[in-house]
């Protein structure tokens, strides 16, 4: 999945009498706190959850289209590489295993794995044109086509699974996340990469007053990102899934655009993250949670 929408995407929870529903808390009072194209960001007044209003299809597979355009490698692959390998680092290199990423797209952080030879990776997507270039472009042979729940892969046979960029696109994530936690080994990780909506709104608002509302700029994302996460809220969802031990990591952004401002801000925030004992986070949410063993 892609930080700038490539297609109008994404949708809410609602209830059976079509009422918006909150997905952390099931709250049904929210109230307008951005306005994007005239789609309504909107807050729980419960839980505070941030999520769209935007309706669309719940398994939604045509993100890239029937082929994959070349200036899409360049934002998955190079501008991602500092940021893989800050994950390497602290997760992967001296150890071994099997890795599952779900929503894997067109497999380049699969494809940087081949330099961890202890490790036995496999990839899923619901993209058939991404799986093709993972294929057959790559050379990635265990990338699966589908849907996760859908997939005839071993329970309790994975050290690790990855979401990069996934999570904030799914309506209903609860059955996702209980299929990974049943694919992990007992004390195996799940890691998450999504946006931070502490920071993610802030930028919105601000991006808006000085520019307003212009085609091309991205905002909250309102067709794409069906839910913005926080840390509360992404851990309480992991939690009510069956993972404990909910963390949060740090790694270097995305290398595009103003690469050097973006790398300025994240040693500022890191160092603030570390000062506050974690308590104050405005990076992107890079989160690692357990399977705890029996």
């Amino acid at each position: 999945m892609m930080e700038i929408a490539k297609q109008n995407m994404g949708s809410t929870v609602v209830d059976g009498r079509g009422t918006l529903e909150c997905l952390i808390c099931g709250g049904q009072k929210h109230r307008q706190i951005f306005s994007e194209y005239g789609i309504d960001i909107l807050r729980c007044q419960e839980c505070h959850h941030v999520f769209s209003s935007f309706t669309a299809e719940l398994h939604y597979d045509g993100f890239w289209g029937q082929d994959v355009a070349e200036e899409d490698h360049f934002y998955w692959d190079k501008a991602r590489r500092i940021m893989h390998q800050d994950f390497f680092r602290q997760f992967i290199a001296g150890s071994s295993g099997r890795l599952l990423d779900m929503g894997c797209g067109l497999g380049f952080f699969l494809k940087s794995m081949a330099a961890y030879g202890n490790w036995d990776v496999y990839g899923c997507e619901i993209s058939p044109a991404a799986v093709r270039y993972a294929r057959e472009t790559l050379g990635l042979k265990q990338v699966i086509c589908g849907r996760l729940e859908e997939c005839n892969l071993p329970k309790n046979s994975f050290d690790f699974v990855t979401m990069w960029d996934v999570i904030e696109h799914i309506p209903r994530p609860e059955m996702l996340l209980r299929r990974c936690h049943a694919l992990l080994k007992e004390g195996g990780s799940c890691f998450i990469r999504t946006p931070n909506v502490s920071i993610q709104l802030l930028r919105a608002r601000f991006s808006k007053l000085c520019h307003g509302v212009q085609p091309g700029l991205v905002y909250m994302q309102a067709r794409d990102h069906v839910h913005h996460y926080s840390m509360s809220s992404i851990r309480r969802l992991l939690e009510c899934n069956g993972f404990t031990r909910v963390e949060f990591a740090h790694l270097h952004p995305i290398q595009s655009g103003l690469s050097g401002f973006k790398n300025l801000y994240f040693q500022a925030v890191r160092m603030l993250a570390i000062a506050s004992k974690g308590r104050l986070n405005f990076d992107n949410l890079f989160v690692i949670a357990q399977k705890d063993s029996q």
